[in-house]
């Protein structure tokens, strides 16, 4: 036995199944054969990161086999390594997009000085010894936080500013502002937290009827997805990147933004690849949003990431979309959570992984760290997502009616942090010797340029992913219509 094994064992393919179960999928007559390679710790982290991305990415993938059975009968075998599969976890393992050798434009506000900028990311003492960690990426949000503090923009100056702030008030003041900030907790002060008791009585994916609607047949084509067409209205990482996962089993992904919406390159070229993208007005009652409510009205899932208030003033919450799209699957990724006291704050991926404990279990030398490549719950929430929405499209087949899918970040994070942690003496005695493998590879031509990205890392015997049109289009350069609608 290799030494320390006793005290890694871990049942991947249990977990996956109890996921399956409470998602309301199942392997059973779909899946002929899963082989998983590797097991944690892959990389110096006290999370099993590997594990939970095997998990999120199989959940997605047996959910993608269990509809082609059902419209085929015929099964898949599945196939994973969980090193690529750390790959798909974060773009910044090596495993980065590039556009014609290049990684993306950071711009002046996630780049500063040939670096990353000081409020993305950086950990930040307080006066109460605390730990602070801003993510100021949009200009609006990096100008609030400046005035909040009054200070320049350089990690020495940010750095003294936060030094004399009080951690709680800190964290306060932020989230009043619309800043997100969040301040590091142990896991036992999350459990104690409002929010985490929040968190924790809400399910990992609640996929919940909410509406009636006759059944609509499942997607029929030459892959599991082909025909579904969803709707994004979304904005950097985990809604974008559900879109994706949907793209690659051959969904219609149609991602909307409003005119003026700001947002990265970097997060665009990540995760639009499959998608396309148009630019519409949803709250001028005009053109835009009559364009939008027909998109709408012919999509079979609507999808966002934004702030419950915005999409209250919008009205575009799930019985609205229920009522003008009977049988809609509606879905809502939130940074915290949709209950408790923080269910519309917004945040990232590392907040959640601040608020749930894992950056200090991650912490050395009584520092916290963010776990190697930075991300743990954007690229694990869009499968699960993806997962969620195809349970519910089973369901709509089945029974009929319209659907809520939600999922949070919080919730991912508490939910990968429940696996099970390694000590840092584990870590230490059970990495392997040999780094993580470069990832696989594929490489398109597109209308961005030659586009190299990290291949989906679990293989379909039946279903291997393929996407409609070019990978990868500028964002909203699309005109509002869904394809088949186009070649009519």
């Amino acid at each position: 036995m290799f030494p320390g094994m006793e005290e890694n064992e871990f049942d991947l393919v249990g977990e996956l199944d109890r996921t399956l179960k409470a998602l309301g999928l199942s392997r059973d007559g779909a899946v002929s054969e899963l082989v998983v390679r590797g097991q944690d710790p892959l990389v110096p982290s006290t999370i099993r990161l590997g594990s939970a991305m095997g998990i999120a990415l199989l959940s997605a993938a047996v959910g993608a086999a269990q509809i082609w059975e059902s419209a085929t009968g015929r099964p898949q075998r599945l196939g994973l390594d969980l090193g690529q599969a750390m790959h798909q976890l974060t773009p910044y393992l090596g495993g980065g997009n590039t556009l014609n050798g290049y990684g993306s434009n950071m711009g002046s506000v996630l780049g500063l000085g040939g670096g990353l900028a000081p409020a993305l990311w950086d950990l930040y003492r307080t006066a109460d010894d605390r730990w602070a960690i801003p993510i100021a990426c949009y200009p609006s949000t990096r100008d609030a936080f400046l005035d909040m503090l009054g200070t320049a923009h350089t990690r020495e100056h940010i750095g003294a500013a936060v030094a004399r702030r009080i951690s709680w008030e800190l964290e306060e003041e932020a989230a009043d502002r619309g800043v997100p900030l969040a301040i590091i907790r142990s896991r036992e002060e999350f459990l104690a937290h409002p929010q985490g008791r929040a968190v924790l009585d809400e399910p990992l994916v609640a996929v919940e009827r909410v509406g009636d609607a006759p059944p609509r047949p499942l997607p029929a084509g030459a892959q599991p997805l082909s025909g579904l067409r969803s709707l994004q209205f979304t904005h950097v990482f985990a809604g974008t990147a559900a879109g994706r996962v949907l793209a690659e089993q051959g969904a219609d992904v149609l991602h909307v933004c409003e005119p003026n919406a700001f947002d990265h390159d970097l997060c665009w070229n990540e995760t639009g690849v499959g998608l396309r993208s148009a630019r519409l007005a949803l709250d001028s009652g005009g053109d835009g949003r009559r364009a939008f409510e027909e998109l709408l009205r012919t999509a079979d899932v609507f999808m966002h990431n934004h702030r419950a208030g915005k999409m209250s003033r919008l009205g575009l919450s799930p019985e609205e979309c229920a009522e003008i799209s009977p049988g809609i699957i509606h879905v809502s990724v939130r940074a915290y959570g949709h209950s408790g006291p923080w269910r519309d704050r917004g945040g990232f991926d590392q907040h959640a992984q601040a608020l749930t404990g894992v950056n200090w279990s991650e912490r050395r030398d009584g520092r916290p760290q963010l776990p190697p490549g930075r991300m743990l719950n954007d690229y694990l929430a869009a499968y699960l997502v993806a997962a969620g929405v195809m349970s519910a499209v089973l369901r709509r087949a089945q029974e009929g009616g319209s659907y809520r899918v939600r999922v949070s970040l919080a919730g991912v994070s508490n939910w990968a942090y429940q696996l099970g942690t390694f000590t840092p003496e584990q870590v230490e005695r059970l990495l392997p010797a040999t780094p993580l493998a470069p990832a696989e590879r594929l490489t398109r031509a597109t209308p961005l340029g030659e586009l190299s990205l990290v291949a989906p890392p679990v293989t379909l015997s039946e279903t291997p992913p393929a996407w409609r049109g070019p990978l990868l289009v500028p964002r909203g350069s699309s005109q509002p219509r869904w394809l088949d609608d186009e070649s009519s």
